[in-house]
């Protein structure tokens, strides 16, 4: 196996990067926290102060004006504009931060990869839930082990996510209104990305890199798990025999680093189960000879 060891410099930016982008990930919840608007209403010759949830106008009153009516409308302002200056500030340090990433050649991983973490760490579904599995893990690995893999090990054109069903998913952002699931967060990546054909797990942008979403097979034909995220519109997790236990599998999370310098958070099976995984799928009789040996090298490639 070739690889070559992270250096001390490399090191120091990494772990400031991942110190900052956890700042930012959370000034954009606090951000998020305030999405809408509040404002007076009038309504039978009385104000009322209404909360705003969506660009449409929906929302609810919070109860007639008076001194605590006044006092929450003025606290949510003020909260407001603080939120959005401080996520200002941090993605302006995020994007010195990034230049600073490229020069020291700590940015590893595809930008694709990262722009699509980085929908689901700001919707929350990053580990919760979704997890990454498949060829794009080994870029947590490198940087757990402080060190970076031979790059014809990493070379991948998809991504594959796994969905734990056990767990509920609430989108976090007003895709959740529209209810478009994953097939809507990857649009706000790449607005090309389709499913393959209706009802897929795979969707496809128009340079050809693909999105999976599986599953669990369930134990029993009486359990009927989800098929989407979203609405019958979405992608369709496949369903895989014998990956409940890599869903039961201890998790890692790692913030890694796109080509572009800009950091996600990649949720993933602990290495020794992934290994494991590996080498148990090398043996699947159903896997034809090209596919087993490069499963297995991938399997055999982590450093110790």
């Amino acid at each position: 196996m070739i690889f070559s060891e992270i250096t001390e410099n490399q090191s120091r930016i990494i772990i400031d990067t991942i110190q900052l982008y956890e700042a930012y990930l959370n000034a954009f919840h606090q951000s998020m926290s305030y999405k809408g608007g509040m404002h007076w209403k009038k309504s039978n010759g009385k104000e009322y102060l209404f909360k705003t949830i969506d660009r449409n106008g929906n929302g609810k009153s919070l109860g007639p004006r008076n001194r605590e009516t006044e006092s929450t409308f003025t606290s949510f302002h003020k909260g407001k504009q603080q939120a959005k200056t401080q996520l200002k500030s941090l993605r302006f340090r995020l994007d010195e931060q990034a230049r600073i990433c490229k020069a020291v050649k700590v940015n590893r991983t595809p930008k694709i990869v990262t722009q699509i973490l980085s929908v689901l760490d700001q919707n929350k579904l990053s580990g919760k839930g979704l997890v990454v599995i498949g060829t794009n893990v080994m870029y947590a690995y490198e940087i757990l082990a402080s060190v970076y893999l031979d790059a014809a090990i990493m070379a991948t054109q998809d991504l594959d996510l796994m969905w734990d069903t056990r767990t509920k998913l609430t989108l976090f952002t007003i895709h959740q209104m529209n209810n478009e699931g994953l097939l809507g967060l990857l649009k706000q990546v790449d607005k090309s990305f389709e499913m393959i054909t209706p009802k897929s797990f795979r969707a496809v942008n128009k340079e050809g890199y693909m999105v999976d979403l599986v599953q669990a097979e369930p134990k029993s034909i009486a359990v009927n798990p989800p098929g989407s995220i979203g609405n019958d519109n979405d992608i369709h997790a496949a369903p895989v025999k014998n990956l409940q236990w890599l869903i039961s599998s201890p998790k890692v999370k790692q913030t890694i680093i796109g080509n572009d310098g800009y950091p996600a958070n990649i949720v993933v099976p602990d290495p020794r189960a992934f290994v494991l995984h590996k080498i148990w799928l090398s043996s699947q009789i159903d896997r034809d000879a090209i596919k087993k040996s490069e499963i297995l090298h991938k399997g055999s490639q982590l450093p110790n």
